[in-house]
């Protein structure tokens, strides 16, 4: 059938910001026969569950051939030909970090059957909240881990993802939110709904065999895209007109059914092949007309996908792969990390969630510590599980200790073995574990500056880092700080390390350490500005080390700890000296004149607290440079007038002397014309001459010098 290049009056009433029209057909429809009814399947079903790569169980195999167009082809995919000897395996190998998958080749699926989008959202992970975030999350975070069965009396690892959810409801509003989010990301760079209609799908999409496990017991197998997200919900936003709500509603009808019940029947599935036939037979009729309708072009572009379905995988000694989750997540970090716009947050957020899997499988972490560490935990169960006051700062310092103390190192093999580092610096750690540690954070607005200042070195200070520190246990978090800060005082270097790390956050959290660029630059005391430049590591470093330091640490996390506005940090003294001719020590409060205790407002502050030799030492300079380069001082004061203008004088009429040289020098090659008209001339001398006039009659008079020289020749 030749091909109709198609622009049809009938669809000009559908607007979009092309002028009303649908794209034009680049590819037409396949047409396609209907489902093959399940009874046909079973021995393309048994090709599979043989196949020595293959790990998988009877319910999950039946998933995978129930919706394959053309099952002969699926067969052909899985099965193992010709001799034990010679045996052909067409299973495609994928190496991972912990072993291979292996995958089908490419192959044509009803999108109807079975298929869902990416439901556990690892995508845009570093953006949902967790159940650790004081603003409770839309969905909550999908944890999934890898299924096992016992087959032939041997419990076993299967190439089956499973994803526990409270009931088909819940896994409604998964599927509906995580359509949404993938639309709505990028500003609609992973909206492919136009190309769709054009021509298809044509790079298949990669999907993985789920089991979702309902709070009652009761489970149902799907086929999940992991790679190819975006096209699977294009294809679904093109066949209901581009209208996101329209999509999720229709892929969720379509695919769960209806949500109110316990679970899918026979009934169910049988009442899905017949619309997915009626469809197919809708498609080959308007395939058959002389012009395409907008349902022959819709339905016929997105009926079928191509996918590849993983099915099996080996670990590194040829045992069953024990750690799916894993080999997916380094599988598909592998295919985007330079080739889709995914965020770099993203990608930290899955290494380092890796690590702490692998972490507590290995029981280098206890059970209760992976609870918090994954944030299925509000601040209550985590006092409960680890004994840390109730608030999430502590959850930040409870990644920090798990990596940079409790299990250090043993997290660092880890982390070196999961990202393929020989050695980790503070720089590299912190933007990896920024994303983590500040996950109870992410409805804060303005988190993305604190996120600058954490990977930028963050609390990762030699106490931090190189002494054994725990975190101190009680319910309420003020009696907590206070005593950690009464044995930091004391210098016990557990309780440095600990203030450290809960006053450092809480000043990241709270713009009083950033990391802007730029916000160092100046010598103004003002918002996201500070006299000079220095790393929130070296920052905290300086602190720790002082008295007054200290409790402004303190000072900081109590203020964040209090969520009252009254209640803000306030300053300390950082050294022994004279203020207004009374001697202050080192951690005694900062007043002003009226006796009140002065409060932190600013990075500035701190700075300057920290270090005011090197403040006044950066300040001085920085107005020497300005004031050299011709600008007024950049603390507003501004210098003396009389000495602006002179300096402005002494550089214009060195600038015009410069100027005049040059012009001379070219009259030997170019004539007297390159100083211009006379007329140009004259009107310059006059300006010299007013100028020369005002110096002489305005200058002081000359100092009266003796000259003993002229006695002499007397």
């Amino acid at each position: 059938m030749t091909q109709v290049a198609y622009h049809s009056p009938e669809f000009e009433t559908y607007g979009d910001e092309q002028g009303g029209a649908l794209p034009p057909i680049l590819r037409r429809p396949d047409s396609v026969p209907g489902p093959v009814p399940v009874t046909q399947l079973r021995s393309v079903r048994k090709g599979l569950l043989v196949n020595p790569r293959a790990a998988l169980d009877d319910e999950a195999a039946s998933t995978i051939t129930s919706g394959a167009v053309n099952p002969d082809v699926l067969g052909a995919l899985t099965a193992v030909h010709g001799s034990s000897d010679s045996a052909v395996n067409l299973l495609v190998p994928k190496p991972v970090v912990n072993g291979t998958l292996y995958v089908t080749a490419p192959h044509q699926r009803f999108t109807d059957l079975d298929v869902l989008p990416d439901f556990t959202n690892q995508r845009w992970l570093h953006q949902q909240r967790t159940a650790m975030d004081i603003v409770p999350p839309v969905t909550a975070a999908t944890t999934y881990t890898t299924h096992h069965a016992t087959i032939d009396g041997e419990r076993r690892p299967l190439a089956i993802l499973e994803v526990r959810m409270r009931d088909r409801a819940a896994l409604a509003k998964a599927v509906t939110e995580s359509m949404r989010q993938t639309i709505s990301t990028h500003k609609g760079a992973n909206d492919y709904t136009d190309s769709v209609l054009q021509q298809g799908v044509k790079e298949p999409v990669m999907l993985f065999v789920v089991r979702v496990v309902y709070d009652d017991g009761t489970a149902e197998t799907y086929l999940v895209a992991g790679d190819g997200n975006s096209r699977l919900v294009s294809m679904w936003l093109a066949r209901t007109g581009g209208d996101i709500d329209a999509a999720a509603a229709a892929c969720v009808n379509t695919v769960i059914g209806p949500v109110g019940r316990g679970g899918r029947k026979a009934a169910d599935y049988r009442a899905a092949r017949r619309d997915v036939e009626l469809m197919a037979d809708r498609v080959r009729r308007g395939l058959a007309e002389a012009v395409l309708t907008e349902e022959t072009r819709r339905e016929g572009h997105t009926l079928t996908l191509p996918a590849v379905v993983v099915v099996g995988g080996r670990d590194k000694d040829g045992g069953h792969l024990g750690d799916l989750v894993t080999a997916r997540d380094d599988l598909l970090a592998s295919i985007h990390i330079h080739v889709t716009p995914w965020a770099d947050a993203a990608q930290h957020t899955q290494g380092m969630q890796r690590v702490y899997r692998r972490a507590a499988a290995a029981d280098v972490v206890s059970a209760a510590t992976s609870r918090v560490l994954s944030g299925d935990v509000g601040p209550a169960k985590m006092h409960e599980l680890l004994g840390v006051p109730a608030h999430r700062l502590w959850s930040a310092a409870v990644h920090q200790h798990t990596v940079l103390a409790g299990a250090a190192e043993s997290m660092n093999e880890l982390i070196r073995s999961e990202f393929g580092r020989r050695k980790i610096d503070r720089q590299w750690l912190s933007e990896r574990l920024a994303t983590v540690a500040l996950s109870a954070y992410r409805s804060q607005e303005g988190l993305e500056h604190v996120l600058r200042a954490f990977g930028n070195g963050g609390n990762i200070t030699d106490t931090v880092w190189k002494t054994s520190w725990t975190l101190t246990a009680g319910a309420d978090p003020h009696a907590v700080l206070d005593e950690v800060l009464e044995r930091a005082v004391k210098g016990e270097q557990s309780a440095v390390a600990e203030l450290t790390v809960l006053g450092g956050t809480a000043a990241m959290l709270a713009g009083l350490i950033t990391r802007d660029r730029g916000s160092k630059l100046g010598v103004e005391r003002n918002d996201r500005n500070a006299p000079f430049r220095a790393t929130p590591n070296r920052l905290l470093t300086v602190l720790s080390r002082t008295v007054g330091g200290l409790r402004m640490l303190h000072s900081i996390a109590s203020a964040h700890v209090a969520s009252d506005a009254s209640v803000q940090p306030k300053m300390f003294h950082t050294r022994t000296h004279e203020v207004d001719g009374v001697l202050v020590q080192d951690g005694d409060p900062v007043t002003d004149r009226a006796g009140a205790q002065v409060t932190l407002v600013y990075e500035w502050d701190l700075v300057f607290a920290a270090d005011q030799k090197q403040a006044k030492e950066t300040i001085s300079s920085t107005k020497q440079s300005t004031s050299q380069s011709g600008g007024g001082e950049a603390d507003g004061t501004g210098e003396a007038e009389d000495v602006r203008l002179r300096r402005l004088l002494d550089t214009s009429v060195t600038g015009a002397m410069k100027a005049a040289q040059g012009l001379k020098s070219l009259v030997s090659t170019q004539g007297r014309d390159v100083f211009g008209s006379a007329e140009g001339v004259d009107e310059l001398t006059d300006r010299l001459e007013k100028i020369t006039k005002i110096l002489i009659r305005n200058a002081p008079e000359p100092a009266v010098t003796v000259s003993f020289d002229d006695e002499d020749d007397e």
